[in-house]
């Protein structure tokens, strides 16, 4: 299988690194110059949990011999989805994609911009972070799971291939049958911790141990899930407060990617996260002080810039 892996950060890089494991043709599209040519000349340090190895893959500028590939793999942040879905659509692509990104809507980015795309969305739970532009450390274990916004498109065939590829290279994959939910609930998860985490500065850890922040994301959570159940949806998990408090007992020591984007000065997912929730609410007509607040203060903290 020819997959380009579009966005070579933190999560495209540990995903490069696996699917060459297993035998698939990787190549990384980036979109930086300098960085495409530092891949390209010295490859990128794998540092797994099994293997600490370099990988070599071909690198381009922009997506080349789209008629060659198999799948294309979105590994931006979300708030470049819309670029990277129309540079796709530029180059002529119109096969599958796969979109494993944080916070909702990229799935519907993809599909309004690249019309003939089938389009597989899911979310993945592996942990990586960047020690430099190509050095990738796998931070935990974690499963991937997807399915396709369309039914059958791909069909179960290709579907069944993709599944079997990534647990050839190590990957926890498997299929689901309903993407949307597995999106929101990662989101419901996601809001109730990094945005505390790039506001307090802390680890994910942290949080249970401060009174107020606890119960802070508690109230984050379940603005969250009720949207998810308004919108029809199902939680992934009966006790949805147990459930995240226990992703940062399986998380202590991380430091949230939105905590990581403060401290660096980039711009975070936040309206792709908790900003969503809030938007969905207003949607809905129903209260959401909670996530409405963070997401205000994350920005107005963004506006600062990198801390000294």
């Amino acid at each position: 299988m020819n997959i380009s892996i579009v966005g070579p950060g933190a999560i495209g890089l540990l995903m490069a690194g696996y699917l060459q494991r297993s035998g698939a043709r990787v190549t990384l599209v980036d979109n930086i110059p300098d960085r495409a040519a530092l891949l390209e000349r010295e490859g990128f340090r794998w540092e797994g949990l099994d293997a600490d190895v370099r990988v070599s893959v071909p690198v381009t500028l922009g997506l080349r011999e789209p008629g060659k590939t198999d799948l294309v793999m979105i590994c931006v942040k979300a708030y470049h989805t819309d670029g990277a879905a129309r540079e796709i659509a530029a180059a002529g692509y119109g096969g599958p994609v796969l979109t494993l990104q944080n916070g909702v809507g990229n799935a519907e980015i993809i599909g309004r911009n690249v019309p003939d795309a089938q389009v597989i969305a899911g979310i993945t739970s592996e942990g990586a972070n960047l020690a430099s532009l190509n050095h990738v450390r796998h931070a935990g274990r974690g499963k991937t799971s997807f399915g396709p916004l369309e039914y059958g498109r791909p069909g179960d065939e290709f579907l069944g291939s993709l599944v079997a590829l990534m647990r050839d290279g190590g990957i926890d994959a498997e299929l689901s049958g309903d993407p949307q939910s597995l999106i929101w609930s990662k989101v419901v998860v996601n809001a109730g911790i990094n945005a505390l985490t790039a506001i307090l500065n802390v680890r994910n850890g942290m949080l249970l141990e401060i009174g107020h922040a606890r119960s802070l994301m508690a109230d984050l959570v379940r603005e969250g899930c009720e949207v998810v159940r308004r919108k029809g949806y199902r939680y992934q998990c009966e006790d949805p407060v147990a459930h995240v408090e226990e992703v940062c007992r399986l998380t202590a020591d991380n430091i949230s990617s939105m905590c990581q984007d403060i401290r660096n000065g980039r711009p975070t997912e936040i309206d792709f996260i908790n900003g969503a929730i809030v938007r969905e609410c207003e949607i809905l007509n129903i209260p959401c002080p909670c996530n409405s607040a963070v997401t205000r203060i994350i920005h107005a903290i963004e506006s600062l810039g990198a801390p000294e």
